[in-house]
C-alpha cells in the first residue's frame, strides 16, 4: 500500500478526529484545528495549530497528496440562529482552503464532508446524487455554496476533489445531536424529542465513513459526489428505541409534535454509486447504538469518579 500525506482540518472535530485516527495508522497525517469538540481520545497524527496566513506556506512543506476538510459547524439549529457565522465556517472556510491549495500550488485531492441537507426534503426516496439540490436550512444552503466552489475551483485551477455528501453520522465521542440528546434526558428520566417520531433519517458510523474516505484516497478516486450513507430508513422512534434499551433506561420517550425549523421530514440515500466504489459499512445501526450507549455510560462513570 502506497503511504500517501493527508492533511486533515478540523483535527480535533467530531469527523475529522476519527478519520486522522484511522488514516494515522497507515500513512503520514497532519491535522490543523482549534480546542478538541471530540470526547474519545484519539491519536496516530500530528497536530498543530495554524494561523490561517501560514496554511499555504505550510502545505508547500508537507506536500499533501490529500487535504480532507472537517473544519467547519456541522449544526442545523445552530445556521438558523446565526446564519452569517454558519457562513463564515461554511463557504468562507472552504474558499480560503481551496485558495490555499491553489496557492501553494500542490496536486492534493480535496475531500469534502458535505452533508444531505442540500437535498432538503426530497420528492422521492432513496434520493440520488443526481437530484435536486432544495435545501431548508442555512446550513444545507451553505453546503451547497460551498459544492459550488469546489467545482470552480476544479475548473478553473485543476484542484481535484471528492465531494460526500453525508447523512446521518454518528458514532462515540458525539456529545450533541439527537442521540447524545435523549441520552442525556433518558439520565434525568424524561426523554421529550421533537417532530413525531415517524421522522426518518439514514444512518452511517463515523468509522464507516473515515473506512469509506480511505478507500476513496488509496483508488485515487477524484472528481466524484457520492452519498455517505448506509441507505436504510430508519424512523426517529425507532432509533430511540434502540438507544433506550441499548442504556437499559425503562424511560418513555414522548414527542412534541413540533419539528425544529430547517429540519427534513424523511431521508434515504441511494448508495448505488458508492456501492459501485466497492464499498460497504460494516457497522450495522444495532451495534453502532450499542456502542453509543456504552460510550455514554462510560462517560457518566468517568464524570462520577468510579
Amino acid at each position: 500500500m502506497m503511504v500517501k500525506t493527508v492533511l486533515v482540518t478540523g483535527v480535533n472535530g467530531f469527523i475529522g478526529s476519527h478519520v486522522a485516527a484511522l488514516l494515522g495508522k497507515s500513512h503520514r497525517v497532519y491535522g490543523t484545528g482549534g480546542a478538541p469538540a471530540c470526547s474519545v481520545p484519539l491519536a496516530g497524527y500530528r497536530q498543530m495549530v495554524l494561523p490561517d496566513q501560514q496554511l499555504a506556506a505550510f502545505m508547500r512543506q508537507v506536500r499533501p497528496d490529500v487535504v480532507v476538510h472537517c473544519a467547519g459547524r456541522g449544526s442545523i439549529p445552530f445556521s438558523v440562529n446565526h446564519p452569517a457565522e454558519d457562513f463564515d465556517a461554511g463557504p468562507r472556510l472552504v474558499a480560503h482552503v481551496l485558495d490555499s491549495m491553489r496557492r501553494a500550488a500542490v496536486p492534493a485531492r480535496f475531500f469534502f464532508p458535505s452533508s444531505a441537507a442540500v437535498y432538503g426534503n426530497p420528492e422521492r426516496l432513496p434520493v440520488s446524487e443526481d437530484a435536486p439540490l432544495c435545501p431548508v436550512s442555512p446550513y444545507g444552503c451553505h453546503k451547497v455554496l460551498s459544492e459550488k466552489l469546489i467545482s470552480q475551483y476544479h475548473s478553473l485551477y485543476g484542484i481535484e476533489y471528492v465531494v460526500l455528501r453525508v447523512f446521518s453520522c454518528y458514532g462515540e465521542g458525539l456529545s450533541k445531536q439527537l442521540l447524545w440528546d435523549a441520552a442525556v434526558k433518558a439520565c434525568a428520566g424524561r426523554v421529550e424529542l421533537s417532530g413525531t417520531g415517524e421522522e426518518t433519517r439514514d444512518f452511517i458510523h463515523v468509522h464507516d465513513l473515515a473506512r469509506l474516505a480511505e478507500l476513496l484516497m488509496l483508488r485515487d478516486v477524484s472528481c466524484v459526489t457520492l452519498n455517505a450513507a448506509s441507505g436504510r430508513q430508519v424512523s426517529v422512534k425507532e432509533l430511540a428505541g434502540l438507544l433506550m434499551r441499548g442504556l437499559e433506561a425503562d424511560v418513555p420517550v414522548l414527542f412534541s409534535g413540533a419539528l425544529r425549523q430547517g429540519d427534513p421530514l424523511r431521508w434515504q440515500a441511494d448508495v448505488a454509486r458508492m456501492q459501485s466504489l466497492g464499498f460497504e459499512p460494516h457497522i450495522s445501526l444495532e451495534e453502532g447504538v450499542r456502542r453509543f450507549a456504552r460510550w455514554f455510560r462510560q462517560q457518566g462513570a468517568r464524570r462520577n469518579g468510579s
